[in-house]
């Protein structure tokens, strides 16, 4: 209806059936439209213009508009669906680097931990109590074993030696007895470091020590 209404006023301007007034509005009109403008110019070039010329201006007529309609729509939603695509990238590289920022910290301390444990197992000597025995250090098991290590000499072949004696009243070891060959060095040697340490409580002992490797 409203292209019939179009083209009706179109006929009307060209053969000066319209007031001074509905021309101009008209012309107005025309400026910003310029598929109106065309539509008029190509009215102007019809000679003898009868109903199935009209008919055919006016299928040209709605032709163009629809194709502008289209245009214009199609160039719409397609920045729509590019500006949807740039904020879902841009949300997805924040998460990445939000979860990137969490984990690192905790990864590098993962490392050091990591480190301070291998250096305090290659370098440590470790001393703990076996099932047979009651003997504990009156210091704890952390400050003998750290004092079994200041004093071992390095120079031993076993990764672990067991040890018995028992504790006097004075809470020195006597009767030291490592279960090992007494022709190694480390036996003599494991002695010395029981006469010479901490003192413990307890009546019997039985402990593992475990050396670095």
């Amino acid at each position: 209806m409203e292209n019939n209404y179009q083209l009706s006023r179109i006929h009307n301007y060209i053969h000066g059936l319209m007031s001074r007034e509905e021309m101009h509005a008209l012309e107005r009109e025309a400026l910003e439209d310029p598929f109106l403008q065309d539509a008029i110019d190509g009215y102007k070039m019809q000679q003898g213009v009868d109903v199935k010329s009209l008919s055919l201006l006016q299928q040209r007529l709605e032709r163009r508009i629809t194709e502008h309609a289209h245009r214009k729509n199609k160039f719409y939603f397609s920045w729509q669906r590019l500006a949807i695509g740039m904020v879902a990238a841009v949300m997805f590289i924040t998460v990445c680097i939000l979860l990137l920022i969490r984990h690192l910290p905790n990864r590098q301390h993962s490392n050091v931990t990591e480190v301070e444990l291998m250096d305090e197992t290659l370098t440590q000597t470790v001393v703990h109590a076996l099932p047979a025995g009651d003997a504990r250090p009156v210091e704890g098991w952390n400050e003998f074993s750290a004092f079994v290590s200041a004093h071992y000499s390095g120079v031993n072949t076993e990764k672990r030696l067991e040890v018995r004696f028992k504790v006097g009243q004075d809470g020195l070891p006597y009767d030291i007895q490592p279960q090992i060959a007494r022709s190694q060095r480390v036996y003599e040697e494991i002695i010395q470091i029981l006469q010479k340490g901490p003192k413990w409580e307890g009546k019997e002992g039985y402990i593992e020590i475990v050396f670095p490797e």
